[in-house]
């Protein structure tokens, strides 16, 4: 068979996509920061505290002081019965926020859960973000979901003003 359909050595090679270097199991490094971007609400599987968390997610890497709190995560399977397959791709890794009140209990992951919103819209405020409620509400009653095979649910878009 020929190696692009059967994808003979493909992890073996890393894959040159527009200016950077991609390897597998890393985060591609941004070449521009987003002015707007959108934050979504997402289940997690913490496998420490052996719970379910409904985790703070973000399509794009922002500008502006929030980049300092994203992070790239691998997110754990939810379910061994949900299985990705062409028609159902399933997201394995993505952008997360840190929390913003520190991690208080053992073996915490510091990843900011829904609870954290209210901090999380003040912190936006403080420094030159606004929420775009317009395209928010246009979203939210549209028949078109965004990101929904992991269960995410729109927060909001937001745009820096910096």
């Amino acid at each position: 068979m020929y190696n692009f359909i059967n994808r003979t050595n493909y992890k073996y090679r890393p894959r040159i996509t527009g200016k950077f270097l991609e390897r597998r199991g890393t985060p591609p490094q941004p070449i521009i920061t987003a002015k707007s971007f959108s934050l979504f609400s997402q289940p997690y599987l913490d496998r420490i505290n052996k719970c379910y968390k409904n985790i703070v997610v973000i399509n794009l890497i922002p500008k502006g002081p929030l980049a300092d709190i994203v992070k790239f995560i691998h997110f754990p399977p939810l379910s061994e019965f949900k299985q990705d397959s062409p028609c159902n791709n399933i997201k394995k890794c993505g952008y997360v926020l840190s929390s913003l009140d520190g991690c208080n209990n053992q073996g915490c992951d510091n990843l900011m859960v829904v609870d954290e919103i209210p901090n999380l819209m003040s912190y936006l405020m403080e420094n030159g973000y606004t929420v775009d409620t317009s395209i928010t509400k246009m979203f939210n009653q549209s028949e078109i979901r965004v990101d929904t095979n992991t269960g995410n649910k729109l927060i909001c878009y937001v745009t820096y003003n910096g």
